[in-house]
C-alpha cells in the first residue's frame, strides 16, 4: 500500500529512564496480603492482625511467600513501589472507614481521624454504598456538563439553555459508520510500511493502554505479510493494529499543525493516512463478528482496539457499545481463566479490564445514566497490572506500565470524588451545598490529601509542576490535566456555597476553597494542548469537560468575592479563543463530525461572549 513514510521518532516522545525495574515494583503488591488471605485468594485489609484472621482466631503472618515472576523465578523486593503503595494506602484507608462505621456509625469525625462517607446527608450509609466507595465506582451523579447547564446556575443565561440539546440524543441520531465499499481486496503492506505502523501503534495506543504484548505484535507482523487470508481473529487484530497505527500518525501530524486550515501538502498527507486507517478498519469490521462471538484473549483484544478506533472517530456511543462487550469477556476470563498456560494471555486480559475501567468511567462522567458494565463493582478484587513485555526496550515497557498505573490510580480517585461529593442520592443539582460542616470539610481535605499523595509518588519522568512550568513530556502533561480536573472537582462544593450566597460571603474559608477550585480550572484550560492521547482517545470527553469548566468560570465571575481575583490572576479572556481553536482543529481530523463536540464549541463561544459582555 502506497503511503507517505515518516520515522518512528515523529510519532513518539522520549521518556526518562526509570532505574528500578517494573517487575520488582509490580510484584510487591502481594506483600500487603497476609498468608491466610493470600491462600484463600480474598482481599486482606492490610492490618496486623487483619480483620479476617482476628475473627477466625488465625495467626496473621505477612511476607513468607517468595515473590515469583511469570516464569517462576524468585525476585527481590523493590524499595520504591510508590504508585502501588499509594493506591493500596487509599484502599486501606477506605477499608478502615468502612469497618469503623459498620461497628459504630455514630462515631464523630474527630474519633475517626478522617472523613465520613455520609458527610452530605445525615442518613447512615448502606453496605452497598460502602462497597461502591471501596470499588471507586461511578454511580449516577450531578456534576456532568448536562446537569450544570440544566441547573439553577444556568437560569440567568437563557442563550445557553436555548442552544443546548441532550448529548445522548445528539449522538444516538448520528448516521451509521460508513464503509469503504470500493475496496474489494484486503490491503497489502510492504515490510517497511507494516513495521512503521506497528511501531506507531506501540509508541501511542499501546503506551497509553498497554494491552498487546510484543510477542503478539511480532506474530501480527508475520500475519500482515501473509495477506490476511484466514478471516480469523488474528487477521482482525492485525488490521486493527495497522488502523490505529495510521490513525496515530494522523494525530501526530495534526498536532504539529494546530489549525483547521492547513496547507495543501499537509492535507494530502493527512488524507492519505486517514484513508489508510479507514480501509484497515473497514476490513477489520468484516471480521469483528467473529471476535464478538468468541470468548478469548485475542477476541477481547480485537473488540477493545475497535473501541479505541471509535474513540478516534469521536463516536462515544459506539465506543461504549464495544467496551461493554470487552468488559463482559474480560470478567468471564478473569473468573474462569483463559484456558491457556500462557502468562501473557492472563496479563493482557487483566490490562484490558483496567483499560475498560478507565474508558467507561470517562464516558459515564458525562453520560452517567448509561448502563454500566460491572467492572467498577469488582475492581477492588482485580489485581493491578503485572510485568509484560509490550515494547522493544525494557525502559519503554517499564515506562508504559508505570504510566498506565498512574492513569488507573487517578481515575479511581476521580470516581471516589464523584461518588462521595456528587452522588445523585446525596446531592441535588437544584439544591447545591450551602453550608460547610465538619464532615464535609474533612471529606474534602482527605480527598485533597489523597490527590497530593498521588502526585508526589509519580515516577520522575511523570512528575509535573502545578504552576506555569512546562512539563518535560506529554505523558506528564496529560497527567497534570487529570490532576487539575480532579482538584477542581474536589473543591467545587465551595464554589456552590459561594454562588448560593454571593453577597453574604466576602472572605474566609469558603472563598479560599472556591479559589482553589477556580485556579485549578483556569490552569486546566490554559495548559490544554494537542496531546496525542487527548486528540486520539479523549476529544469527546475533553470538549464536554472544557464546556463545564468555562461555565463554572462564567457564573463565578458574577460573584464580587471572586471576580477581581480571577481576572487579576488568570488570562480568562484568552480561554474561549484557545479552546475553540484546539477543538476545531481536532474535529477536522475526521470527516463525520460529532454533533455533541460541535455543540460544545458553540457553547464555549457563547460563554466567551457572555464573559466579555459582562466585563
Amino acid at each position: 500500500m502506497q503511503t507517505m513514510g515518516r520515522s518512528n521518532s515523529e510519532s513518539s516522545n522520549p521518556v526518562s529512564t526509570v532505574t528500578t525495574s517494573f517487575r520488582t515494583r509490580a510484584r510487591k503488591r502481594t506483600a500487603h496480603a497476609c498468608e491466610a488471605c493470600r491462600t484463600r485468594k480474598s482481599r486482606c485489609d492490610g492490618q496486623q492482625p487483619c480483620a479476617w484472621c482476628t475473627e477466625n482466631d488465625v495467626d496473621c503472618v505477612y511476607g513468607r511467600q517468595q515473590q515469583m515472576s511469570g516464569n517462576g523465578q524468585g525476585l527481590n523486593q523493590g524499595k520504591s513501589d510508590k504508585i502501588l503503595e499509594t493506591v493500596l494506602r487509599m484502599d486501606a484507608l477506605l477499608n478502615s472507614i468502612h469497618n469503623d462505621l459498620q461497628r459504630d456509625p455514630t462515631r464523630s469525625l474527630q474519633d475517626r481521624g478522617s472523613f465520613s462517607p455520609n458527610a452530605i446527608t445525615e442518613t447512615t450509609p448502606s453496605d452497598q454504598d460502602f462497597e461502591r466507595v471501596a470499588n471507586a465506582s461511578l454511580p449516577s451523579h450531578v456534576s456532568a456538563t448536562e446537569d450544570l447547564l440544566s441547573s439553577t446556575l444556568a437560569q440567568p443565561f437563557p442563550s445557553l439553555i436555548e442552544q443546548f440539546r441532550p448529548i445522548f440524543l445528539l449522538e444516538s441520531k448520528r448516521t451509521p459508520l460508513p464503509f469503504q465499499n470500493r475496496f474489494t481486496r484486503s490491503p497489502v503492506f510492504t515490510p517497511e510500511e507494516a513495521n512503521r505502523l506497528i511501531a506507531s501503534f506501540q509508541a501511542t495506543v499501546n503506551f497509553w493502554y498497554p494491552c498487546v504484548s510484543k510477542a503478539t505484535l511480532d506474530v501480527l507482523f508475520d500475519r500482515v505479510q501473509s495477506g490476511f487470508t484466514e478471516g480469523s481473529c488474528e487477521d482482525c487484530l492485525a488490521l486493527l493494529v495497522l488502523a490505529l497505527g495510521a490513525a496515530s500518525e494522523l494525530v501526530v501530524e495534526c498536532a504539529n499543525v494546530e489549525d483547521e486550515y492547513r496547507s495543501f501538502e499537509v492535507r494530502q498527507v493527512q488524507n492519505e493516512l486517514s484513508n489508510m486507517a479507514n480501509v484497515c478498519f473497514d476490513e477489520a469490521n468484516k471480521l469483528l463478528v467473529v471476535a464478538c462471538m468468541e470468548v478469548s484473549t485475542i477476541s477481547a483484544q480485537c473488540v477493545f482496539l475497535a473501541s479505541l478506533f471509535c474513540s478516534f472517530l469521536q463516536r462515544p456511543l459506539q465506543t461504549w457499545s464495544y467496551i461493554c462487550i470487552v468488559a463482559s469477556k474480560c470478567r468471564s476470563l478473569l473468573e474462569y481463566g483463559t484456558g491457556s498456560s500462557n502468562f501473557e494471555d492472563e496479563e493482557c486480559v487483566k490490562r484490558m479490564f483496567w483499560s475498560c475501567y478507565i474508558i467507561e468511567s470517562d464516558l459515564l462522567s458525562e453520560l452517567s445514566h448509561l448502563p454500566q458494565t460491572g467492572v467498577a463493582e469488582v475492581e477492588s478484587r482485580t489485581p493491578l497490572p503485572s510485568p509484560l513485555q509490550t515494547h522493544q526496550s525494557n525502559t519503554e515497557t517499564e515506562s508504559s506500565a508505570l504510566y498506565f498505573l498512574s492513569c488507573i490510580s487517578i481515575r479511581r480517585l476521580l470516581n471516589r470524588v464523584h461518588h462521595l461529593l456528587y452522588s445523585s442520592k446525596t446531592h441535588s443539582k437544584n439544591a447545591p451545598t450551602t453550608t460547610i460542616t465538619d464532615s464535609l470539610r474533612g471529606m474534602i481535605a482527605e480527598l485533597s490529601h489523597q490527590l497530593l499523595l498521588w502526585r508526589e509518588t509519580l515516577p520522575d519522568f511523570l512528575q509535573f509542576e502545578e504552576g506555569a512550568k512546562e512539563c518535560s513530556n506529554q505523558y506528564s502533561a496529560f497527567l497534570r490535566q487529570r490532576y487539575l480536573a480532579c482538584k477542581s472537582v474536589i473543591y467545587r462544593p465551595y464554589v456552590e456555597m459561594l454562588l448560593h450566597d454571593r453577597e453574604g460571603v466576602s472572605g474566609g474559608e469558603i472563598v479560599e476553597g472556591a479559589m482553589r477550585c477556580l485556579s485549578a480550572s483556569c490552569y486546566h484550560i490554559g495548559y490544554l494542548r494537542s496531546f496525542s492521547q487527548t486528540v486520539m482517545i479523549d476529544t469527546w470527553i475533553c470538549s464536554l469537560s472544557m464546556t463545564s469548566t468555562m461555565f463554572i468560570l462564567l457564573v463565578s465571575l458574577q460573584t464580587p468575592a471572586l471576580r477581581q481575583t480571577l481576572l487579576s490572576q488568570h488570562s480568562i479572556l484568552d480561554f474561549g479563543t484557545h479552546l475553540q481553536r484546539l477543538l476545531r482543529s481536532w474535529i477536522s481530523i475526521v470527516p463525520d463530525k460529532s454533533p455533541s463536540i460541535q455543540q460544545s464549541v458553540r457553547l464555549i463561544a457563547e460563554i466567551d461572549r457572555l464573559i466579555r459582555g459582562g466585563l
